[in-house]
């Protein structure tokens, strides 16, 4: 019997949701939900893909996080700079995959002597990306598993350990060129979920629903950009009857180089990716 690809995911996501919503959860649930305040930020990122050989390339990613603060919306004080990291394999022009580690620091807004200023959070990660070219435009599917260690700001807390559960669906659409190349600009719908699970998390899986439509160039074969307006929502890592939102402005530059001593142009994968 074969499924196809619709079927394989489905599959899945009822993999994950059985077994986070199976997790004991001896927590009593609010009369009803509350919806925070929505927070404004700004993400500058940059993607670096280095080629090392026919299939083999080592990815690198830098990302410099602001929040508001009580006198400026978006860019009020440093909240994270985030290190991320892997060895990826494409195989094809359909398919990759990619295997590393995170270094994420955050910086507290939280003043006195009871809490910290900076901590680290480590994460190990490991994606699955699945192309599916058109002649005119592209779809991407992506399936992004993290294990983390977390902890609070207040000192003398302890590391806590857990996975997040991330899918991702996404489309380059050229806007002013027959096809995605050199010159042109691109429509880039974005829709992610991000689940939680571990010992910490009983009746708060759902971490994150991110939506973010943006505009991109592709301005070579080595460089390109992307602008987002990104909306998110999500349950509260203290309580599942909490939900936050967030408006996060990013901006990305992405960078694809060829590290092998032979001459020989990026594969069309890494190109629009």
């Amino acid at each position: 019997m074969k499924f196809n690809g619709s079927i394989k995911f489905s599959l899945f996501f009822v993999f994950i949701a059985s077994f986070v919503f199976s997790q004991e959860d001896n927590t009593s649930f609010p009369d009803q939900s509350i919806l925070n305040a929505p927070e404004t930020l700004t993400w500058i990122n940059s993607y670096g893909t280095f080629r090392l050989s026919e299939k083999w390339f080592w990815h690198g990613e830098l990302h410099y996080r602001m929040r508001e603060n009580d006198s400026r919306n978006f860019i009020g004080d440093v909240a994270q700079v985030y290190n991320r990291h892997g060895i990826q394999y494409i195989p094809n022009k359909s398919f990759k995959f990619t295997l590393g580690g995170v270094l994420r620091v955050d910086f507290g807004d939280q003043s006195g002597d009871a809490f910290e200023k900076i901590r680290l959070e480590p994460r190990i990660w490991h994606e699955y990306q699945w192309i599916m070219p058109y002649e005119r435009f592209r779809i991407y599917h992506r399936i992004r598993i993290e294990h983390r260690w977390k902890k609070s700001f207040q000192k003398g807390s302890e590391y806590v350990f857990g996975n997040r559960w991330r899918y991702k669906f996404m489309m380059k659409i050229p806007l002013n060129k027959p096809k995605l190349q050199p010159g042109a600009f691109y429509f880039n719908p974005d829709v992610e979920l991000i689940m939680q699970s571990g010992k910490s998390i009983v009746d708060n899986p759902i971490e994150d629903l991110r939506f973010y439509p943006g505009i991109g160039y592709i301005a070579s074969p080595r460089v390109s950009y992307s602008a987002n307006m990104m909306y998110t929502t999500g349950q509260s890592g203290i309580d599942g009857g909490i939900y936050r939102e967030r408006w996060i402005f990013k901006f990305n530059v992405y960078i694809n180089l060829d590290l092998r001593k032979f001459d020989d142009k990026i594969p069309e994968t890494r190109f629009y990716d």
